[in-house]
């Protein structure tokens, strides 16, 4: 055993191409410790190259390809930020390409919107970089994630029914397939791996940067703020509760987006913690709106206020060490109404929390077969927090919200089976995303995650 881990070791040596080798970082290192890992998981690899540049990226997958001639089972993580739900940007006996030294965020037109950005940036960065020219990019609700994730698999977050998700914004970027050639995507170039990325997440190869439309806000403060709702709900009936945020919502302009946390307390009631954010700072048209909210059920407390973009998304900057112990199943619904709401009781009964957050308005109003992203004419998105001791665990006390669930939102899963996988790229959405990875990517070189 001591001499085929000797060999090993020594295979990860003599393969690294030599312009890595002061780009690495191994278990003996000092820093090995605050790159091993992600948000949720502990990784042990055996090299983490921690890229500066698409040469970088080029010969790190070249790197791998080698080992593979070898060793066909060495893990292979790619990691922009690093929250990833699944997991996969780390890994054991591996290597993992960090591009969170390639961050840069250069804005292009500030007229027109026209943002270039770099795989690793954190989304923190692109707020707090955006807001002070009053602008905004559809994203998630938390700033350390990864723009390199977000921008391939979806972004659903504050703004998505009045913007649409993030990677409807793309319009074009980069991308590095496992032959090591470097793509530049739009719509009129390479159209097919361009309708690829957006939506098929990492599998097709490595996307370095993004050239992004961002939406020029008009804010009466000039730092792109919105109005910002908080509320917290106290209720006897989750599933009515469920049937009138779903009305509220839907009937709603496009400028409300709400984004919900609910959680069943020992008193055998539930809590739920929403956010409702107007995507400007019209008042005399928000604040109908927020009044409509606060008669959905009783009212614990509430406060509403202006907030810049940039303080409207968490960023903490935390060092990933596997600090997050749950796991994530999650569902795309057709409609949020109250059989929603029973599912939802009924996996409270084990689960911690669950989030529900809408998935109309401009999100509808991009046509099915243009992004690898498949459920464009679906109301619902929730996810379920849970302690599971398997998947299989994870799966049963899942069962009564995966009975509704049309879809599923690939990266915000801890699961990777087969069944996620349909349900995440359904039908000939499936089919022609996995044509297209067979053709860039026929060896699997790409292959953690969730796969077509």
């Amino acid at each position: 055993m001591e001499k085929q881990l000797e060999q090993i070791n020594q295979l990860f040596e003599t393969a690294l191409p030599k312009n890595l080798t002061n780009k690495i970082i191994k278990p003996e290192d000092r820093d090995y410790h605050y790159v091993r890992s992600s948000y949720m998981g502990v990784g042990r690899p055996e090299i983490v190259v921690m890229a500066e540049t698409n040469q970088d990226v080029v010969d790190t997958i070249a790197y791998v390809n080698e080992l593979r001639k070898s060793m066909s089972e060495v893990p292979f993580s790619i990691r922009s930020g690093g929250h990833g739900m699944s997991g996969s940007s780390t890994n054991v006996g591996g290597v993992i390409l960090d591009l969170s030294k390639m961050n840069a965020i250069e804005i292009l037109d500030e007229a027109a919107g026209i943002v270039k950005i770099q795989a690793g940036a954190q989304w923190g960065q692109v707020a707090g970089t955006l807001a002070p020219h009053d602008l905004i990019i559809t994203s998630g609700n938390f700033g350390d994630v990864g723009v390199g994730g977000i921008a391939t698999s979806g972004g659903s977050g504050y703004f998505t029914r009045h913007q649409g998700l993030t990677i409807d914004h793309v319009i074009g970027a980069t991308l590095i397939t496992a032959d090591g050639v470097i793509h530049e995507l739009s719509e009129t170039s390479e159209p097919e791996l361009f309708w690829g990325l957006r939506g098929g997440g990492t599998q097709l190869g490595v996307a370095v940067d993004f050239t992004l439309q961002a939406h020029k806000v008009n804010s009466t403060t000039h730092d792109a703020s919105v109005i910002q709702q908080h509320i917290t709900y106290v209720t006897e009936d989750v599933e009515q509760f469920v049937a009138n945020w779903g009305r509220w919502i839907k009937q709603a302009p496009q400028e409300m987006t709400s984004f919900l946390m609910i959680q069943k307390t020992p008193q055998n009631v539930y809590a739920v913690d929403a956010r409702n954010v107007w995507a400007n700072t019209d008042t005399e048209r928000a604040v109908p709106e927020l009044e409509k909210a606060l008669a959905i059920d009783k009212i614990y407390d509430h406060s509403e206020n202006m907030m810049s973009y940039a303080d409207l998304i968490p960023y903490p900057q935390s060092i990933h060490i596997g600090q997050q112990k749950i796991k994530i199943a999650n569902a795309i619904v057709d409609k949020v109404d109250a059989s929603l709401g029973r599912a939802i009781k009924e996996v409270l009964e084990t689960a911690h929390v669950v989030e529900l957050r809408p998935l109309d308005g401009k999100v509808h109003e991009v046509g099915q077969d243009e992004t690898a992203w498949a459920h464009r004419h679906r109301d619902g998105f929730l996810s379920v927090w849970m302690s599971p001791k398997s998947d299989d665990q994870l799966l049963a006390e899942f069962a009564p919200v995966m009975e509704l669930a049309t879809g599923m939102y690939g990266a915000y899963s801890s699961i990777t089976t087969s069944e996620v996988s349909e349900l995440a790229w359904p039908g000939k959405t499936g089919k022609r995303l996995k044509a297209l990875k067979n053709q860039v990517d026929p060896e699997g070189v790409f292959n953690t995650g969730l796969q077509v």
